[in-house]
């Protein structure tokens, strides 16, 4: 009688022999490499093709929400910017018992500003306030209710290459024959200025001691 003897090659990963120990080892059985073969194992083409729909799935929600906050970031900081050029101008009116203006336009369809004695013609090209927050042609639009200087209406519009200003007196209050309030309407483009429920955050002068506060939305309207 024959005696088997199942073993294996000293080898890591090799073929199992039946050994027949009064012929030596016979091959009897083979055993691929498995280990090896699941090591070079890639992706099929479905799957690679079911990876990019769900990537290109994922950005088509995530760009939209993506851009909405970076608009709200854009022109929040940009009516902040507005508020301490006000504030600014009231103060130094009262500092300097000098009448000061901030002035306003649209150049190029890019708003500026310009902060100076009421007796200065404003240089637009002094102010860097937009350009410091790395604002880009197109990127905002600032709008308000004035139709002369220190006279606001009911209606909000889009400031023009046409300058808009608001002038403290010397005791850093409005001329008593401003009318309010007075806004300055920043928003993250023109259409946005006017519409009832647009993205759009302003800077309200309420009073004729020119006390302001900041708004958003429907308030700016």
């Amino acid at each position: 009688m024959k005696k088997l003897i199942v073993c294996k090659s000293g080898q890591k990963s090799t073929k199992s022999r039946v050994i027949d120990s009064s012929k030596q080892c016979l091959i009897t059985k083979h055993y691929t490499y498995q280990y090896s073969s699941q090591e070079n194992a890639g992706f099929s083409l479905v799957e690679v093709i079911a990876v990019v729909l769900m990537v290109g799935i994922l950005a088509t929600i995530a760009i939209p929400s993506w851009n909405a906050f970076i608009n709200r970031q854009r022109v929040g900081k940009a009516n902040e910017a507005v508020l301490t050029v006000l504030q600014k101008a009231r103060q130094e009116a009262k500092n300097k018992k000098l009448k000061y203006s901030v002035s306003f336009r649209n150049s190029n369809n890019l708003p500026e500003l310009a902060f100076h004695p009421d007796s200065d013609t404003p240089d637009f090209s002094k102010d860097k306030t937009f350009n410091d927050l790395g604002l880009k042609t197109g990127q905002i639009s600032i709008g308000s209710n004035l139709n002369n200087a220190n006279q606001g209406t009911s209606s909000v519009s889009v400031i023009t290459t046409t300058v808009k200003k608001i002038t403290f007196d010397n005791n850093g209050t409005l001329p008593v024959d401003a009318t309010v309030p007075i806004k300055i309407v920043v928003a993250s483009s023109s259409s946005n200025i006017t519409q009832t429920n647009g993205l759009k955050r302003c800077v309200i002068i309420e009073t004729l001691l020119g006390g302001m506060r900041s708004a958003k939305d429907s308030a700016c309207n």
